[in-house]
């Protein structure tokens, strides 16, 4: 009879805790959510986070509120997001440039990227390239790469600052190519960039949303991609794996969490919607043009695929020497 008792009294717990989930599921959201996004207003990342905002507002019927909290690089977003409540009414959007990179070059960080976000989805990916000035009498990596075992360390290779993914990027290819180059970090992409197309540095490695419209200008070349396959931003550029480097596959990604704790109900319905969101044309289409190449990706393991790329990312640093600024 106890027995009996007891079976029908856990029978009614399960019943009334998969009457909860569906009617947490069903019910949210109640209110307006908030996306905490690292970067200021205007940039890729940004208009990006903005694009994914206003999908998420008319699919779930409540305000997506965009929360700018550039600074730290990155760190002092991730942070706030990391300690909100997880209820699933805030939101981060970011890339592996949070999620991975600081634990590579920092002595500490304020946040644990493994264990305290909940992965809604990756959205998609940003490629970076090698470029030079356009009359540069060196066409392609070969080239470069040639030279650069002739006179180590006598050519630049600037990024758009120190620790960053364009650094990473950078010391990425000298080191399949078994080149020493003189790297030179710069204060964000306009500046490098002014200084390439001046001829007073040589090599620029930078984001493909950042080279095209220089490439448009004529006032730079690209000699590859770090990406493992071509990108629909510079189709006609061929990547380093296919030029002899099929080590380097090498983007920045995006993606949206959660803080941890989410109740499974609230994260299924927000990684559906976000799946619906990145997969539809108009979206594949906003993001294209601002050089984001869609790509919708469930974490099934988060904490190992943060883990894992975060212990890449220190191989590069320790080997390169890069540090934290």
């Amino acid at each position: 009879m106890k027995t009996t008792a007891l079976t029908v009294a856990l029978a009614l717990i399960g019943l009334v805790g998969a009457n909860s989930l569906a009617t947490a599921q069903a019910t949210y959201p109640e209110k307006s959510l908030q996306l905490i996004v690292p970067f200021p207003p205007g940039g890729a990342s940004d208009i990006v986070a903005r694009i994914i905002g206003g999908e998420l507002e008319t699919r779930l019927g409540k305000p997506v509120i965009i929360m700018n909290r550039p600074g730290g690089g990155t760190t002092i977003a991730a942070k706030e997001a990391a300690r909100a409540a997880p209820d699933g009414y805030t939101l981060f959007f970011s890339s592996n440039s949070t999620f991975t990179l600081p634990a590579a070059v920092k002595e500490s960080v304020p946040y644990d990227a493994a264990k305290d976000f909940e992965p809604i989805g990756r959205v998609g990916k940003t490629s970076f390239a090698l470029v030079t000035y356009r009359d540069n009498p060196v066409t392609d990596v070969a080239a470069l790469a040639a030279e650069a075992k002739a006179n180590p360390d006598k050519l630049s290779l600037a990024s758009y600052g120190a620790a960053t993914f364009s650094h990473f990027a950078g010391e990425l290819f000298k080191s399949n190519a078994g080149i020493k180059m003189v790297h030179l970090p710069y204060k964000g992409s306009a500046p490098a960039m002014n200084d390439l197309i001046g001829k007073h540095i040589q090599y620029h490695v930078d984001t493909v949303i950042a080279v095209k419209p220089q490439i448009e200008a004529g006032t730079v070349k690209a000699l590859a991609v770090f990406s493992g396959k071509r990108t629909s931003f510079l189709p006609d550029v061929p990547t380093l794996a296919e030029l002899g480097y099929p080590a380097i596959d090498f983007s920045s990604w995006g993606a949206v969490v959660a803080p941890k704790g989410l109740p499974p109900a609230v994260r299924d319905k927000l990684t559906a919607t976000l799946e619906e969101i990145i997969n539809s044309p108009s979206v594949i289409e906003r993001f294209t043009k601002v050089g984001f190449e869609p790509g919708f990706v469930r974490f099934d393991d988060w904490a190992g695929a943060v883990t894992k790329e975060t212990a890449e990312m220190k191989d590069i640093a320790q080997k390169a020497g890069v540090k934290e600024e």
